[in-house]
C-alpha cells in the first residue's frame, strides 16, 4: 500500500532538485542543498530485506540498467547540440569513468550530471544490504563520521566517499520504519516553520553542501544538522499538503521519481540551440527557467502515457509489476 505523504515527499523534493539545477545563484541553492539525505531517509524506510540475490537483482534493474540508459541518451544529445552550439568536446573523455566509477566533476555534459546520485544510491543500498546481512547495521553512523570526517574530495572509488556520508540517513529510515514510525507528525505546521527557519540560520553559516563532491560544507558536521532539520521540513511539508488539491501535483513528480531526475535538464536543453546566448540567458532568467523546466516535466508526466515514461527510463522491471 503506497504512504501517500511518502509519494508527496519525493515529489516536493523532486521539485526543489529542479530548482538547484535551474542555474539559480549558489547563495539560493544552498538552502536546498541539503535534499538527498531525505531521499535516502524514504529509501530506507522503504527498505525491504529479502535474499541477497533477489536484491542485488532490483538494485541492477531499478537503477544501474536506468543510470546507463539515460546516461548514454544524455552523451548522444549533448554530442547533437554540441554541432550545434559548439562547446566542448572535452566532457566525452570523462564517459568511462561516470558509468564505471561515479566520477562526476563538473564538466561531464550538464544534461548527465544529476545521474551520479542514481550511480551513488546503487553502491548505497548493496552496501545496506551487506551491512544488514553481516548484523552490524550500528556501525553505520561511525563509518559515516569518519567518511565525513577524513574524506572531501571527490574520488574514482565507487562514490564510496558520499555513500558512507549518506548511509547513515538510509540507516535511519530502516530503523524509523522498525521502530513503528508512519510518516505522519503532529503539527505539521509548527514544525515546518522551527526547520525551516533553523535552515535558514544553519545553511547561512555552513554553506553549501554538495555530495557529490564530497563536499560536506564549511562545518562538515554541521551538514548533519542542517540535512536533519531538512528531513522534518520534507516530512511536515507533506503532512500539510496531503488531502489538498494540490497534493495531486506533488504525487505525480513522486511517483516518476527516476524520469524526472533523468530528463528535468535533458528535455528543456532541447530548446536551448534556439537561443542565441544560452548561458547569458540562463544566468539572467534563471527564475523563469525554473518554471519552464517544472512545467514541461509536470505537462510531460502528465499526459505522456505511462508506459512510455518507463520505457523512457528504461524502467522494465517496475513497468511489468505496475502492468
Amino acid at each position: 500500500m503506497r504512504i501517500k505523504e511518502i509519494d508527496i515527499a519525493k515529489g516536493f523534493l523532486m521539485v526543489l532538485i529542479i530548482f538547484a539545477h535551474s542555474y539559480a545563484p549558489e547563495r539560493y541553492v544552498s538552502y536546498v542543498s541539503n535534499v538527498l539525505a531525505s531521499f535516502m531517509f524514504i529509501s530506507g524506510f522503504l527498505f525491504k530485506e529479502e535474499s541477497f540475490y533477489l536484491k542485488l537483482k532490483k538494485i541492477f534493474l531499478n537503477i544501474l540498467v536506468p543510470f546507463y540508459f539515460m546516461t548514454t541518451i544524455g552523451y548522444f544529445l549533448y554530442f547533437a547540440i554540441n554541432k550545434v552550439l559548439h562547446l566542448t568536446t572535452d566532457v566525452f573523455s570523462t564517459f568511462f569513468d561516470f558509468i564505471i566509477f561515479g566520477y562526476a566533476p563538473i564538466d561531464i555534459p550538464v544534461n548527465v550530471l544529476p545521474l551520479w546520485y542514481l550511480y551513488m544510491f546503487s553502491i548505497a543500498e548493496i552496501c545496506f544490504v551487506i551491512f544488514v546481512r553481516l548484523k552490524v547495521t550500528y556501525l553505520i553512523p561511525l563509518f559515516s563520521i569518519l567518511s565525513t570526517i577524513l574524506v572531501n574530495v571527490q574520488t574514482k572509488f565507487f562514490k564510496l566517499e558520499v555513500v558512507f556520508h549518506g548511509l547513515v540517513w538510509f540507516y535511519l529510515g530502516w530503523l524509523f520504519k522498525r521502530k513503528g514510525f508512519n510518516f505522519k507528525v503532529k503539527k505539521p505546521l509548527l514544525l515546518l516553520g522551527i526547520s525551516g527557519f533553523l535552515i535558514f540560520l544553519l545553511t547561512g553559516l555552513n554553506g553549501f553542501n554538495d555530495w557529490r563532491e564530497a563536499n560536506y560544507g564549511n562545518y562538515p558536521l554541521i551538514s548533519y544538522v542542517v540535512e536533519f532539520f531538512t528531513l522534518i521540513f520534507v516530512i511536515s511539508f507533506s503532512n500539510l499538503v496531503v488531502s489538498r488539491k494540490i497534493e495531486g501535483f506533488f504525487m505525480l513528480f513522486g511517483k516518476f521519481t527516476l524520469f524526472v531526475l533523468g530528463y528535468h535538464i535533458v528535455i528543456p536543453g532541447l530548446f536551448m540551440p534556439l537561443i542565441k546566448d544560452p548561458l547569458l540567458f540562463l544566468e539572467k532568467f534563471w527564475l523563469l527557467n525554473y518554471f519552464i523546466m517544472v512545467f514541461f516535466m509536470y505537462l510531460i508526466i502528465k499526459f505522456v502515457p505511462e508506459k512510455l515514461l518507463y520505457f523512457l527510463s528504461w524502467q522494465f522491471y517496475i513497468k511489468k509489476a505496475s502492468g
